[in-house]
């Protein structure tokens, strides 16, 4: 099938209004999985929504987000380097709503907890808050912080800890039904999609 496509060179990205070739460029990637990442205690309790999880190898198990630019205040970085610990909690239908207000620009020491109605609870040993509402919550470690010097952003490579999830969503044992936890992906900055799953199929090989 040819389709009718339109290009544009890169000379040409100059020409179309800055803020909405961000926003075009921003959801250029697809739509991927929303998570709220916790971090901090106490006074620095804080309350993230990113999609830019990543899966990164499963032995040892490695999940990394991007961070950007640390040229003004990141309150989600700079708990995570303070406390070491870190969770991602896999944002729902249920809860979207609340979730996206996280990115909001509140002020640091602002709770993002109290201010989007989202509860928060810890586990022993383990210094971030979770997501009560949430029925995925992953506990990280920091494990490395790479900038990328093209845009100085940053990889964040966190160690998973543990993992918690209700026995009812998991499917075959070792597989997780995404579209009956009712996970939401997001598109650029503010567009929200729910998922459809199409069809199970083999490990392929070579025929």
């Amino acid at each position: 099938m040819t389709r009718n496509l339109k290009t544009f060179s890169a000379e040409k990205f100059t020409n179309i209004n800055q803020r909405e070739f961000t926003k075009f460029f921003n959801a250029l990637s697809g739509a991927k999985p929303g998570y709220l990442i916790g971090s901090g205690e106490g006074k620095d309790e804080n309350l993230a929504i990113f999609n830019s999880i990543t899966h990164l190898g499963a032995n040892p198990p490695l999940l990394g987000f991007i961070q950007r630019p640390t040229t003004v205040d990141r309150h989600t970085y700079q708990n995570i380097l303070k406390y070491g610990h870190y969770s991602f909690n896999l944002i729902t239908q249920d809860f979207f709503e609340e979730a996206h207000q996280t990115s909001a620009r509140y002020e640091k020491g602002t709770n993002e907890f109290n201010k989007v109605g989202l509860t928060a609870i810890y586990k022993e040993e383990i210094r971030c808050p979770f997501v009560d509402e949430s029925p995925i919550h992953i506990a990280l470690e920091l494990l490395e912080d790479i900038e990328i010097k093209s845009n100085k952003t940053r990889l964040i490579v966190g160690k998973v800890i543990t993992i918690s999830i209700p026995d009812s969503f998991t499917e075959n044992k070792s597989e997780l039904n995404f579209q009956e936890l009712k996970s939401v992906n997001i598109s650029g900055l503010s567009d929200y999609y729910t998922l459809n799953k199409l069809k199970s199929l083999n490990y392929a090989k070579p025929k």
